[in-house]
């Protein structure tokens, strides 16, 4: 299970420290198809990105242990 604090590696990106659940967008919605679909919203962590110094909210799949390919 994973909780705030946590260092994960983020997708190719390097490490990334888990700062908060928050909601994230289900799946990726084209502009031109805004007024035809319903937004889904799934658990996802904002996290801290070390390398970078960004905050970004990220799906919890996209986050490991630095173990698998990504």
């Amino acid at each position: 299970m994973m909780k705030a604090g946590q260092v994960k590696m983020w997708l190719d990106q390097g490490p990334a420290v888990l700062v908060e659940r928050c909601k994230v967008e289900g799946e990726s919605i084209r502009i031109e198809e805004k007024d035809d679909v319903v937004p889904t919203t799934e658990q996802g962590w904002v996290i801290h990105l070390l390398q970078t110094n960004e905050l970004l909210t990220v799906h919890d799949e996209t986050l490991h242990n630095g173990d698998i390919n990504v």
